[in-house]
């Protein structure tokens, strides 16, 4: 079959797939930057808890993504939703703690500490430290992380084809399956151009909230 011709047949089935994948994303997204960015912020104070807490997020980065989808199907099992976008979404937010919690970390460590104390010196208390110095300045560290957490979930979020949650995995694993090319180069092609545009949206948005003061600027 004419790939034009394969394109043009199932282009319902494309944007389908392409807007099922984007939402398992975009759902998975937020739960992980308050997640992520929370326990970074909370855990700074303490370097025993902050150490534990890497450890932990790294374990769980290093399980294989089937293997990580299929306990989240057993996990759900008794809340009937082993199938479908949940585990698929609990997945990904596991997957995109660590460069979260790990780029807070480092952002809040690598403050300059006479700006902090000057902040105390002029009589602000944690709470506006923490809203109008910390995470201010710690923006573009932060947005790394969700980057890089973000393109990352671009390539996990294809699991969740065998999960039943849809999304560009299908072309992928059903094509490879059924040794149809021109469904794996339509999953891929849809992949990387996803990967490059949220990346691309990312760093736009990234330097729409950076603080001036901060922005580098090139001649």
């Amino acid at each position: 079959m004419n790939y034009l011709n394969y394109l043009y047949i199932n282009q319902e089935k494309i944007i389908k797939e392409l807007i099922n994948h984007i939402r398992i994303i975009g759902i998975a997204l937020p739960f992980a930057v308050i997640i992520g960015i929370g326990i970074g912020f909370i855990i700074s104070r303490n370097q025993k808890m902050s150490k534990i807490v890497l450890y932990i997020a790294g374990i769980l980065m290093t399980i294989p993504s089937p293997a990580l989808f299929g306990i989240m199907v057993i996990l759900l099992a008794p809340f009937h939703m082993s199938l479908g976008r949940p585990p698929a979404i609990i997945a990904l937010v596991i997957y995109s703690l660590l460069p979260m919690i790990r780029n807070t970390l480092v952002a809040i460590h690598t403050l300059d500490k006479g700006i902090i104390e000057s902040a105390r010196g002029m009589g602000m208390n944690e709470r506006q430290i923490l809203f109008k110095i910390k995470l201010p300045l710690s923006i573009p560290i932060i947005m790394s992380g969700i980057r890089n957490s973000v393109v990352m979930g671009v390539g996990v979020a294809t699991i969740g084809y065998y999960i039943a949650a849809g999304g560009l995995g299908y072309f992928i694993f059903a094509g490879l399956s059924r040794g149809r090319y021109e469904m794996i180069i339509t999953g891929v092609i849809l992949l990387a151009i996803l990967g490059v545009g949220l990346n691309y949206i990312m760093l736009k948005f990234e330097e729409l909230i950076t603080p001036k003061g901060l922005k580098v600027k090139i001649n």
